[in-house]
């Protein structure tokens, strides 16, 4: 194992040592060349004199300009700033109104809304209340986000600006979804004249948001610019354009960045953190994200479908070796199913260390004692590549092959969300409300594209998670929480890996980069 993780870490450092020859970064804004644009979306010109372009390294595509067809990082960097949402997290981490001028809870289950008044679409189409009725319920039969606005029962218009949210039971979660990306407000009348001229979403994005949608290459990069007509003069964009470069391989990210080509990276690879710290050029802004990485088997496989093969698979996977040779001792390894930083964390976990031989026993006992066979996806990602390989190697000591089958983001999304996979390895950025990561990680009814993809089906889970976003009393919803980490744990749902430092890298005199621990960084404030 040493040698094989020698191996590993001496191939890491010399693609690292290889990309030292990059150039020294940009002291200004570098301008970078527009994307060519999707397909009926129209040319994309080149910037204009002094137009502030922010070019964006990203280390995966989005999958969908839809904010209703997806739920990953990538495509909310487009979505959110597209679209707007009812509510929005602050500074604060208190939720605010957006295109919400106020609510009030008139009861449990009866929420009335005002809209702010004379809020404008992209095509400047006025926002109604029965724009945000449509959104939300057509919300409600999506498979990757229905679950965040499960427990709205119906939206009562009342006139332009008035509108009730009736629930069909007593919700903790609602004001915090309706602030997730998915949750995003469409025109009702764009969408419908796309849906009868057989388009889809995706093919004309357009919200209300401080960006219109500008061009989309698939696989390389995606684009959007200002938009003068956003309704929050304290929001609107501090840049003319955001162009998000999709550079998939580690070093080549780094060297873009040292050579101008990139203002900001958002995905860094922690074996080049060190060298950005000591590049005067350059800034790195790290802070505690709620990131999780983790393997995650197919229960409805076998033989994962038995306990004894997945707690011998938390006791066969060396967490240490994986935060060395993937992300370079740049966050640690963790036991847990929730980030340290996330609301609803709770240290009641069951912890298994690294440990070959209890991992043979309890195969054994499982009639696995010679191993078996299986095939892990993994989205292309060099650091997940890596991890896949340190795990590969673990299980290998035991009599156990696994086969490494690596595929583009959407690929991967589809595959694993109709449950082709034995196992996969995930990542999971708890946001700022626990349902919205319990609900859609363990729960039965999110088993596939809602975000359960281990397909764990427990009823004592569903009922804890149910409870837990209608109980009123706190240190019973506390309790909630701490029994469901403890069952996941005990069940052995998944192998929690490790928690990675929150880093953003950019030029040294990019200013207005504010980090979020639930990486969902806003890039209005950006400029310089």
């Amino acid at each position: 194992m040493k040698k094989i993780l020698c191996t590993i870490l001496a191939g890491a450092m010399a693609a690292s040592l290889l990309t030292g020859c990059g150039g020294s970064s940009s002291s200004s804004n570098s301008g970078g060349s527009s994307t060519a644009a999707a397909a009926g979306a129209g040319d994309s010109a080149a910037p204009a004199e002094g137009e502030q372009v922010i070019n964006i390294g990203l280390n995966t595509d989005l999958t969908s300009l839809d904010p209703h067809n997806h739920n990953d990082t990538a495509s909310a960097y487009a979505t959110r700033h597209i679209y707007s949402n009812l509510v929005r997290l602050d500074e604060n981490n208190e939720f605010v109104g957006d295109l919400a001028d106020s609510w009030e809870y008139a009861d449990d289950v009866t929420v009335n809304f005002t809209l702010k008044e004379g809020v404008k679409f992209h095509d400047g189409s006025v926002l109604t209340a029965e724009d945000v009725k449509y959104s939300l319920e057509t919300q409600k039969d999506s498979p990757k986000v229905g679950h965040l606005v499960s427990m709205i029962d119906s939206v009562e218009v009342t006139d332009d600006t008035h509108f009730t949210i009736h629930l069909n039971t007593p919700s903790n979660a609602l004001i915090s979804s309706l602030n997730h990306s998915g949750c995003a407000i469409l025109s009702k009348a764009h969408v419908e004249k796309l849906l009868a001229e057989g388009k889809k979403i995706e093919d004309e994005p357009m919200g209300t948001g401080p960006y219109k949608f500008d061009s989309w290459t698939p696989g390389a990069s995606f684009s959007l610019v200002k938009n003068p007509d956003y309704f929050n003069p304290e929001r609107s964009a501090q840049n003319d354009k955001l162009v998000f470069k999709v550079i998939p391989e580690d070093s080549a990210r780094t060297i873009a960045l040292e050579n101008g080509e990139l203002d900001m990276m958002i995905s860094v690879p922690t074996t080049d953190a060190g060298r950005i710290r000591d590049n005067s050029n350059l800034a790195l802004d790290e802070y505690v994200s709620t990131h999780v990485e983790y393997f995650c088997a197919n229960h409805t496989k076998a033989p994962f479908d038995d306990l004894r093969v997945r707690q011998a698979m938390n006791y066969a996977i060396n967490k240490s070796d994986i935060v060395i040779a993937s992300i370079n001792n740049e966050g640690k390894p963790f036991d847990n199913y929730i980030g340290e930083a996330a609301i609803g964390y709770y240290d009641t976990v069951t912890k298994y260390e690294y440990n070959p031989e209890k991992a043979k026993e309890l195969l054994a006992e499982a009639g696995y004692a010679d191993g078996f066979t299986f095939t892990c996806y993994v989205a292309n990602s060099t650091t997940r590549s890596t991890s896949a390989t340190v795990i590969q190697a673990n299980l290998a000591e035991l009599g156990i092959t696994m086969n490494i089958e690596q595929m583009e983001a959407s690929t991967f999304y589809e595959k694993t969300g109709n449950g082709e996979h034995d196992a996969c390895l995930a990542g999971w950025v708890a946001n700022a409300e626990p349902d919205n990561t319990y609900r859609p990680l363990f729960t039965s009814a999110s088993a596939g594209a809602g975000g359960n993809r281990s397909f764990y089906k427990n009823p004592e889970v569903d009922a804890l998670v149910d409870d837990a976003a209608v109980n009123r009393d706190k240190a019973a919803v506390q309790k909630d929480y701490e029994t469901v980490l403890k069952t996941v744990s005990d069940d052995a749902v998944w192998v929690p890996l490790y928690s990675p430092t929150g880093m953003i890298a950019r030029q040294a005199n990019l200013q207005g980069v504010v980090p979020s621990p639930i990486q969902m960084h806003d890039f209005y404030s950006i400029h310089y």
